[in-house]
């Protein structure tokens, strides 16, 4: 729809004095666009919420109508006028009508929906739009996900280089934001450095995807500032209608609750919100079958050194086979080969899960600790590689 309206809009400015190749080219625009145009033109010229077929029942009875005040006045009467003339006279659908140029109230609903520093949607239309979104993804049965990010530190970075700085590295994360996202998903600035996207019609997964991806870029990102170096992170947190919430409070709650679970687990990540009561996992997990080295994280007495089979991995943890059980709270150190680097990946854990499966078969649940960025990064990569396989 939004470009159908910048279609309208300009062809509105190309064509201001010449009214009979403007309704030609309206008419075009209809054509291709079906009666959806219908809805855009008078969104546009009146600001009325019609639907389509209303929509293109008035087009048709406006252009008419346009028609026979001209032979009436014996001159071109503007559409405009005639838009007025029939919903104030015939159609009576207005009362009270005020004059503006559309430009000027144009450039006023602009600064009602986005946000003047970032470019993204303002807090009043993405309130709005959410509630949209929920309530059609209730209606069909799809399914729909929030990422909620916040950028790390942000204080810091304001208190160490100015405020100028601040605006400056939230309009860099807010660009990489745009560019990460599809066309139909809805980016804005939710308050101060936090930002939150809709993603309609989309999983668990593919939300995880863009969020790594857009974590990784802002990471990558080094901005430049009076000869200084900015260096950001962000941490994301990830809810899904209707498996955590179907509501848009709800999602939020759940979407922020998961965003101080990624600050507490060391920043720069993503967490998918889990109620921890129902034993939820809170990161995507993958099945990765792969060989890893398991031993004892520091005088290796109790398990020795353990050669097994990984079952799958998550950022936060791994569940591999033993043919023994382990002690809970054991802290061991993991060789994983992800295939993202020339050398398996070194990690530590602490066993949390211990389950027998078979007779001397047991799978043991590993949660990682000590995990840096260069790490944590390569696990990224590694389950990416996993689910785009997958897929």
């Amino acid at each position: 729809m939004e470009a159908i309206r910048k279609t309208i809009l300009k062809c509105l400015d190309d064509f201001s004095f010449d009214d009979n190749k403007l309704i030609s080219e309206l008419d075009c625009i209809i054509e291709k666009e079906g009666d959806k145009a219908c809805q855009v033109i008078f969104s546009v010229l009146i600001h009325l919420d019609l639907s389509s077929d209303k929509a293109e029942s008035y087009w048709k009875q406006i252009v008419s109508h346009r028609d026979d005040m001209g032979e009436s006045l014996g001159r071109s009467v503007n559409l405009r006028t005639a838009i007025c003339d029939y919903f104030c006279t015939i159609n009576k659908f207005m009362i009270n009508p005020t004059i503006i140029e559309i430009r000027a109230l144009e450039d006023a609903l602009y600064s009602l929906s986005y946000d003047s520093l970032t470019g993204l949607y303002s807090r009043r239309a993405f309130d709005e739009i959410f509630l949209r979104e929920t309530e059609r993804a209730n209606r069909y049965g799809k399914e729909l996900s929030v990422l909620f990010f916040d950028i790390d530190d942000f204080k810091m970075t304001n208190d160490t280089f100015g405020h100028l700085a601040g605006d400056d590295a939230l309009e860099h994360v807010a660009s990489i934001v745009l560019e990460g996202v599809r066309a139909i998903d809805i980016a804005s600035r939710y308050g101060g450095e936090e930002i939150v996207v809709i993603l309609p019609e989309t999983g668990k997964t593919e939300a995880f995807l863009v969020g790594e991806r857009i974590r990784e870029n802002v990471e990558d990102l080094k901005l430049g500032y009076k000869e200084e170096i900015i260096s950001l992170t962000i941490s994301g947190g990830l809810a899904t209608l209707p498996t955590d919430a179907t509501d848009t409070r709800g999602l939020i709650r759940c979407s922020d609750i998961a965003v101080y679970r990624a600050k507490e687990a060391g920043k720069n990540n993503i967490v998918i919100f889990s109620d921890y009561s129902e034993n939820k996992r809170s990161y995507v997990r993958v099945d990765f079958a792969a060989d890893i080295c398991v031993k004892e994280a520091y005088s290796g007495e109790k398990i020795g050194t353990l050669e097994s089979k990984s079952k799958d991995l998550g950022m936060g943890g791994l569940l591999f086979e033993c043919d023994h059980p382990i002690d809970i709270d054991t802290k061991v150190q993991i060789q994983i080969p992800t295939g993202i680097a020339n050398k398996p990946l070194m990690v530590f854990g602490i066993v949390v899960r211990v389950e027998k499966i078979g007779t001397n078969q047991f799978d043991i649940g590993i949660s990682f600790i000590k995990a840096d960025n260069a790490a944590r990064n390569e696990l990224s990569e590694c389950i990416k590689k996993c689910l785009t396989e997958k897929k």
